[in-house]
């Protein structure tokens, strides 16, 4: 019986992983990534996406396409809870995993039922992908984008972090 990796969520500190999938699927691993959306947005590029320096495809990459195309499984949902016991783990939509291994890189989340009743000033910036959609009243000032410097510019991990999503992306094409 194959060893069982899975990953929850696909992101920052996933990178080196999900781009050698296939390599642990040609020694013979099986290898599942359970996320709750198709694609990882970047957050350091976030303000730039915001800002209108970038679009939403240029700070993302498509993990689902990235972990299939190399042999992996992908399935989109969220984990509800983990029996370390029995090495399982229960989504929201009522699957069981087993699993041999089992790497955690779930991302953050802001429960607002514990904001102050009177938070109408509070926007969350995670999920970043729900930001572009709903254009929260901070995204500009007196009506100006805001503006984020060019690639050249950002610190070295921010390029390279940059540069490992463009070459993911490139995986999908």
């Amino acid at each position: 019986m194959r060893k069982h990796l899975v990953l929850i969520g696909g992101g920052h500190a996933h990178l080196m992983t999900l781009e050698n999938v296939g390599e642990f699927v040609e020694k013979g691993f099986k290898v599942t990534v359970i996320g709750p959306s198709f694609y990882h947005y970047y957050s350091g590029m976030g303000p730039g996406m915001l800002g209108g320096t970038y679009s939403p495809d240029d700070i993302r990459f498509a993990t689902r396409d990235v972990v299939e195309k190399q042999g992996g499984i992908f399935v989109k949902d969220k984990v509800d809870r983990i029996d370390p016991d029995k090495k399982e783990i229960y989504t929201q939509t009522g699957n069981t995993f087993s699993y041999d291994v089992l790497s955690f890189n779930a991302g953050s989340y802001v429960p607002m039922q514990k904001a102050p009743e009177n938070s109408n000033n509070i926007y969350l910036v995670k999920p970043i992908e729900k930001d572009m959609e709903e254009r929260k009243p901070w995204i500009t000032l007196e009506n100006k984008p805001l503006n984020s410097r060019p690639l050249e510019s950002l610190d070295p991990l921010l390029q390279l972090n940059w540069r490992r999503i463009y070459f993911l992306n490139t995986l999908k094409a």
